[in-house]
């Protein structure tokens, strides 16, 4: 693989963003289950999936079926933001992620050829998305976006040919309507031919709004991701999920992450 060099987008500039986690694990979800990955976990999201609203203490209670296993990234009134995030220009993160590749100090082992961008919503830093998308490239890499597919990411950034794990946010995670579902984001994303549409479901309700979310936007390569951060609780929503998905022509995904180290974080 060729060794990494400078993102021809030289206009972006290299200011620092926030990054709560850097790390080297598998992929957990979706088609690249299981395949060795970097990780940026940005922190920071537009949506507060679990609350109807931001919550205004620590023990505001959850209202939605559907639990946000991130919070740590944008819920200020429960967590310290600033615990272990480190402000990062674009090429510091680039680097780190080098660092992290075990191919960079053992050239014996096969690089890892798969970026994963996470968070929070990585789309909300689509200036330092465009710079990594373009490193990436550059060295023979591909790099996926898990984005809740609510902020159109522009043509620059569907050029540089990334790969949107888009999971649209459904009633259950208690997220209002209108928040969730941005009809240009999920368009623009669908129009890209690069799309994955991952939903995370807790039970029956979630299985008929993903059909109607499917035919309003025609939606393709649907996957069903199990709600859960324990071992247990994937494998019962995975096999209640199972059905469905095969019912109406839909993908299934586990958490592989989980089931290895259940809620343990950069893993």
């Amino acid at each position: 693989m060729p060794a990494p060099v400078a993102s021809p987008v030289a206009d972006l500039g290299q200011w620092p963003v926030p990054i709560s986690e850097l790390f080297y694990s598998f992929q957990g979800e979706g088609p690249n289950l299981g395949r060795r990955a970097l990780f940026i976990r940005f922190r920071d999201c537009n949506l507060t999936c679990g609350y109807a609203a931001a919550p205004g203490s620590a023990n505001t209670p959850a209202t939605g079926t559907m639990r946000c296993d991130t919070e740590y990234t944008w819920n200020g009134a429960k967590h310290d933001l600033s615990t272990g995030v480190q402000h990062l220009t674009p090429q510091q993160i680039w680097d780190e992620l080098m660092r992290l590749d075990p191919s960079t100090t053992n050239p014996g082992l096969a690089a890892v050829d798969l970026i994963v961008a996470s968070g929070g919503e990585p789309l909300l830093r689509k200036n330092a998305l465009l710079y990594l998308a373009n490193q990436a490239v550059s060295t023979g890499r591909r790099m996926e976006i898990e984005t809740n597919a609510t902020i159109t990411p522009g043509a620059n950034l569907i050029a540089a040919g990334v790969a949107f794990n888009a999971g649209l946010k459904l009633a259950s995670s208690a997220v209002p309507r209108s928040r969730r579902i941005k009809p240009a984001a999920i368009t623009a994303i669908q129009a890209s031919g690069q799309a994955r549409w991952k939903f995370v479901v807790c039970g029956p309700d979630d299985v008929a709004e993903i059909a109607q979310l499917q035919a309003q936007f025609g939606l393709t390569e649907i996957w069903l991701s199990p709600e859960g951060t324990t071992a247990a609780a994937v494998i019962e929503q995975m096999r209640r999920a199972a059905v469905p998905a095969l019912e109406h022509g839909w993908n299934l995904t586990t958490r592989e992450h989980v089931l290895i180290w259940g809620d343990e974080r950069g893993k």
